[in-house]
C-alpha cells in the first residue's frame, strides 16, 4: 500500500468514531502516526486534504458545508466530514 492510500486509511478510520471537522481529523491522524510509530507517513501529511478529496471521489465521505475542496472552512464546526 502507498504512504497516500495508508494515510487515506487512517482518515476514514477516524471517521468511523465520529464525524470531524478537518482539524479534528489532522489531530486525530497524527496521533495514530505517532502512537503507532508509522513514521513514513509524515512525510505525506500535507497530502490530507488530497486523501480526503479522494474519498469523497470515491463517494465514501461527504462534507456537511459542501466545500469546494477539503481546506475550505479548516476550522468551521459546519464543515464537518463524515461517512456517507
Amino acid at each position: 500500500m502507498t504512504p497516500k492510500k495508508e494515510l487515506e486509511s487512517l482518515c476514514y478510520l477516524v471517521l468511523i468514531e465520529s464525524p470531524k471537522t478537518k482539524k479534528q481529523i489532522n489531530e486525530s491522524v497524527v496521533n495514530i502516526i505517532l502512537k503507532k510509530n508509522l513514521t513514513h507517513l509524515i512525510y505525506v501529511l500535507n497530502n490530507l486534504g488530497f486523501c480526503l478529496e479522494a474519498l469523497k471521489k470515491e463517494n465514501l465521505i461527504a462534507n456537511t458545508a459542501k466545500c469546494k475542496d477539503a481546506n475550505e472552512g479548516l476550522t468551521s464546526s459546519a464543515a464537518t466530514w463524515y461517512i456517507v
